[in-house]
Parts: C-alpha cells; structure tokens; sequence
C-alpha cells in the first residue's frame, strides 16, 4: 500500500480552497476507492483530511461511549459536529469549512503533511511554532515514547 507521506507548501486561494497535492489525490483514488474524503478536527491547530473508511476506523472506538455518559457524549458532539465533507472540483481544490480555518488559524499559507493513511492541513507560522523547531531524532523518540505508554510498556 502506497501511503500518504510527505510535506507540500502551498496557499489557500482567494475563495478559501486548498489545492490538494496530486500525490496525496492519487492516493486517496487508488487506494481509497474514490471514498468520500471528510475534514475533521480532533488535534489541536490542524484539519485532518481523511476518507470514509479510515474516518470510521478511527471513530469506532468512541461509538462505544454510553448515552447517559455525558462527558463523553458532550466530546463526540463537539467532534462529530465538526466533521465536514471535501467537495472537491474538477481541478483537486475543496473549500475548508470556516470553522475548521479558524480553528486551526489557517489564513492563507498552509502545509499539507501525509500521515501514512489521512493528511493534516496546518497554517505555516502555526506549525513551524509547533513542530518544525523539532528535530527527526527527538521527533523519533517522542513517537517511540508514546508508542511504549500506548502498549502499556
């Protein structure tokens, strides 16, 4: 399987669309089936884009959230009442939803990060504050680290 990697540079046009990268397009067309493609916002300062099939793997686990659990259902509002469909033209261009551009202070550049099976879409100065000041080895061990807490290691 061929995965969503890489970083691509690029700016919202003036009617607020992002150009997705072909390669990213390609991927989501081969791989994905042609799947609906949703933005969604469940990380601070990014708008994942992701398909229908990865979007549902990701989300099942909140499905098992009780009803009269109401922390819970109040956070699968939130974040299922911000998952938008990318209506996508002819040439690769979707509007992100107003909601997701200011949560993620996207005004105008942006980057677009492959993350193996979705994309993030941040503003440039946001993740150049956030992430880019990181190097790949400390960047390597906070995965790592992360992967040993999930694994209860």
């Amino acid at each position: 399987m061929k995965g969503l990697l890489g970083t691509f540079e690029h700016q919202l046009d003036e009617k607020n669309r992002i150009r997705i990268p072909a390669k990213f397009l390609e991927v989501f067309k081969n791989e994905y089936a042609n799947e609906a493609l949703y933005f969604v916002m469940y990380n601070r300062n990014r708008v994942a884009m992701m398909s229908e099939s990865v979007l549902h793997s990701k989300l099942a686990i909140l499905g098992e959230v009780l009803p009269n659990d109401e922390e819970g259902s109040d956070a699968i509002s939130r974040l299922y009442g911000s998952i938008e469909d990318v209506n996508k033209d002819g040439q690769g261009r979707a509007i992100i939803p107003k909601l997701h551009r200011r949560e993620a202070s996207i005004e105008k550049e942006v980057v677009t990060v492959g993350m193996g099976n979705y994309i993030e879409i941040w503003a440039k100065e946001v993740r150049a504050a956030q992430i880019d000041s990181m190097t790949l080895s400390e960047a390597n061990k906070k995965a790592y680290a992360r992967l040993q807490t999930q694994k209860g290691v």
